[in-house]
């Protein structure tokens, strides 16, 4: 019988990831049937290769959900972009306006 060998900090990222996938599904439902868009419901900041969980999307800096830019992911909050305009969002704080409009 082999063993399996997970370090701490794997076992935190595997615990981290499984959070999002059932947090993130719940909320994409929730948000969903609000008739809301732009909903963060997680951050997994990192100083390489930091990512958000908007409406149950993972996105990363750059990235463009519903015509919306993710500009900048910090440890608390997510800056976007629409429209030249800019704002930012903690997790489950609610959606700025921005999101309800056209493209």
């Amino acid at each position: 019988m082999g063993a399996i060998i997970i370090n701490t900090k794997m076992l935190i990222l595997l615990q981290l990831f499984a959070m999002v996938a059932v947090f993130g599904a719940t909320s994409f439902f929730f948000v969903k049937s609000m008739g809301q868009q732009g909903m963060v419901t997680g951050i997994l900041y990192t100083i390489e290769n930091s990512s958000a969980v908007v409406d149950g999307q993972v996105v990363h800096e750059g990235d463009t959900i519903y015509g919306v830019k993710v500009v900048k992911i910090e440890r608390s909050t997510v800056e976007f972009k629409k429209h030249g305009d800019r704002w930012r969002q903690r997790v489950r704080q609610r959606p700025s306006p921005y999101w309800q409009e056209p493209d």
